[in-house]
């Protein structure tokens, strides 16, 4: 015991205990500084363990038709899809000057192209002259973007350069008939997000834009990653039903089981494409190390409301975005793009876009089975379902007190009443000339064969100058 004593009291003891608790306070002093974060529990037994430890949010109280109502789904269209920011792509999607991708936002109508001047735009999909469709595919590369109704042509930056049979026509201005352009935000990482607001839109979030930079610091996310593959894919199930996956609440307890298996899509897409994708693609020893040593060694994600998510993989070199746009109350367009962090990697790429494919679309299915089962009452008590409300509740107000629909996505044509009466007595001069030729065609064979096609013929005519001069909302 003296021994034990002496040696416990020794200089020699005295300083190998002080540097074993310096070691060890060293050691777990990052674990101790670091704030604790708060995550979403995915099991009944693990909520009713922790309930005294989670700030539970309360559950949002839902409009009727939630799910499936059409007065719903325009309020949303009116409220959210016409002026928030909504991520659509990334400039390594649009390959050279005219490159363009069209896409169907809640029934807006619209598409990306890259200029001339290598700026990525954004217009309406719609002729300034009779609304048809300028973009028909998907995807595409035309420096002349072309009306197939009456022949009205369009640069990439938007500018009507042809308008047969407008040329001279007295109050035409070319400069008025331009497409609709649309506000775009490019990131510093190459990302593009579109406003519809016809106004002046609200600035681009701060919030958004410091997660962004996490996330592209994370993921190693720079100008050099190469589009992969991509697909727009359609469900039948509720936009938000398919997407409430942003940065998720502790779940209320007793709330209806679907909301539990609705808030996990994301993350059996993730998980799901871990493994395939990993396996396709994996890194190489040099990438892993300096991964490991530059503390970027898992997988990050950014959630963007109010339906889009980015997500780079743990052990592939890869990254991918989806988003979850409303086509119908009961529809949603599902867009998914797989890209190559670097253009280096000779990595199989058609064997990744199978494998991508593949597995999204099973997930939907799921998703469009889960759907059917949905209720009333039925809700994630995430984070976008709650911004989701809180939008559309104070669009709602804002409409009820000036009296009537706020549509902030509505354009207005300036063009002049001159060239509307010019056009419409245009139209009237070809119309009376077809008929002239026809009568004299008619009285010339004197035949009852000739005059039904005449008669046949002018009804047409008729019905398309109808057509010509109703004057609906582009």
């Amino acid at each position: 015991m003296e021994f034990i004593g002496a040696y416990i009291l020794s200089p020699s003891s005295v300083i190998i205990a002080l540097l074993t608790v310096v070691f060890l306070v060293h050691q777990s002093w990052p674990r101790l500084s670091r704030p604790k974060k708060t995550r979403q529990l995915s099991t009944e037994s693990s909520r009713v363990n922790d309930t005294d430890s989670l700030t539970v949010s309360k559950e949002p109280e839902l409009p009727e038709g939630w799910w499936s109502g059409r007065d719903v789904f325009e309020l949303e269209r009116r409220a959210i899809f016409s002026k928030s920011w909504l991520y659509l792509a990334h400039v390594t999607q649009f390959g050279k000057a005219g490159a363009y991708q069209s896409f169907d936002i809640a029934g807006f109508p619209i598409f990306l192209i890259r200029s001339k001047d290598d700026k990525i735009r954004a217009f309406h999909n719609v002729c300034r002259h009779r609304a048809y469709t300028i973009t028909r595919k998907e995807t595409g590369t035309s420096t002349v973007l072309g009306c197939r109704y009456h022949g009205w042509s369009y640069d990439t930056t938007g500018r009507l350069v042809k308008a047969p049979q407008f040329e001279g026509i007295p109050g035409f201005d070319k400069s008025e008939n331009s497409l609709f352009e649309i506000h775009t935000h490019t990131t510093d990482h190459g990302l593009v997000f579109v406003n519809l607001d016809a106004g002046n839109p609200a600035p681009f979030p701060d919030s958004t834009a410091l997660d962004l930079d996490s996330f592209a610091s994370t993921a190693r996310l720079g100008s050099k990653s190469e589009w992969i593959a991509g697909q727009t894919l359609t469900g039948s199930f509720n936009w938000k039903f398919g997407s409430t996956f942003a940065k998720s609440s502790p779940v209320v307890p007793n709330i209806d089981l679907i909301t539990i298996v609705s808030s996990q899509y994301c993350t059996d897409i993730t998980t799901q494409l871990e493994e395939t994708l990993s396996a396709a693609a994996p890194l190489s020893f040099a990438t892993k190390f300096i991964k490991i040593i530059s503390q970027h060694n898992s997988p990050a994600d950014s959630q963007l409301f109010p339906a889009s998510l980015l997500y780079s993989f743990k052990d592939a070199p890869l990254w991918v975005s989806f988003s979850f746009f409303p086509a119908s109350e009961s529809t949603t367009n599902v867009r998914y793009d797989l890209f190559n962090l670097s253009s280096k990697t000779g990595i199989n790429e058609n064997e990744l876009a199978h494998a991508a494919a593949e597995s999204i679309k099973a997930i939907l299915h799921k998703i469009e089975t889960d759907f059917q089962s949905v209720t009333a009452g039925s809700v994630a008590n995430s984070f976008n379902i709650h911004q989701i409300v809180h939008q559309i509740r104070e669009h709602a107000r804002l409409e009820k007190q000036t009296g009537g629909q706020i549509l902030p996505a509505m354009r207005q044509p300036k063009g002049s009443s001159l060239f509307q009466q010019a056009e419409q007595r245009k139209i009237l001069d070809i119309f009376l000339h077809f008929v002239n030729t026809n009568i004299l065609i008619s009285l010339q064979g004197n035949r009852l064969c000739r005059l039904w096609l005449w008669i046949g013929r002018w009804i047409g005519w008729a019905r398309l100058v109808m057509r010509w001069t109703w004057k609906g909302p582009i």
